[in-house]
């Protein structure tokens, strides 16, 4: 194991841009937005704190799997789905309040229930609940696809982090 102190913080920035820039021109030459706001705080744990649970493999597809369900569910059964986005539009109807509360709610408890803690995915359920994300199935396929790269991509490199331990 390498200890020089500028190795660590040096692999994990080139790690970072190197995996935001392939999911970033994967998705220019598919003609698909798979980068979104919470990748970055996914690979940051994959790349600062590969030891950490929530930097795990499970952790980060469990966790943003449960984020997109409960983002979206809370949309839909609030029929929150329609009122203007919060984000783009400066306006934050009650729909999308009550919406956010609920999403956040589910999202931490089952992320708690199952063991899949992983930060990031809050902030991608609150991306859907305030309105960033629309609310389609082509949003939940670049979701999916760019949280699939992410989780591989940072999964191999936390692996050959140069800090990092075993996993217990």
């Amino acid at each position: 194991m390498i200890r020089h102190p500028a190795v660590a913080p040096t692999y994990a920035a080139l790690l970072s841009a190197a995996v935001m820039g392939i999911i970033g021109l994967l998705g220019h030459w598919a003609g698909q937005a798979w980068l979104f706001p919470s990748l970055g705080p996914t690979i940051f744990l994959q790349a600062v704190t590969p030891d950490q649970p929530s930097a795990r493999l499970w952790n980060t597809l469990a966790g943003h799997a449960i984020g997109v369900a409960a983002g979206f569910g809370a949309l839909y059964l609030l029929h929150a789905q329609s009122d203007p986005p919060a984000l783009s539009s400066g306006v934050l109807t009650i729909g999308r309040v009550a919406a956010t509360a609920l999403a956040i709610g589910a999202t931490v408890a089952l992320q708690l229930t199952i063991s899949a803690q992983h930060p990031p995915a809050a902030a991608t359920t609150l991306l859907i609940t305030l309105g960033g994300l629309k609310p389609d199935w082509a949003t939940v396929g670049s979701i999916i696809i760019g949280v699939a790269l992410v989780a591989a991509l940072g999964e191999g490199a936390r692996q050959l982090h140069p800090g990092r331990q075993e996993d217990s």
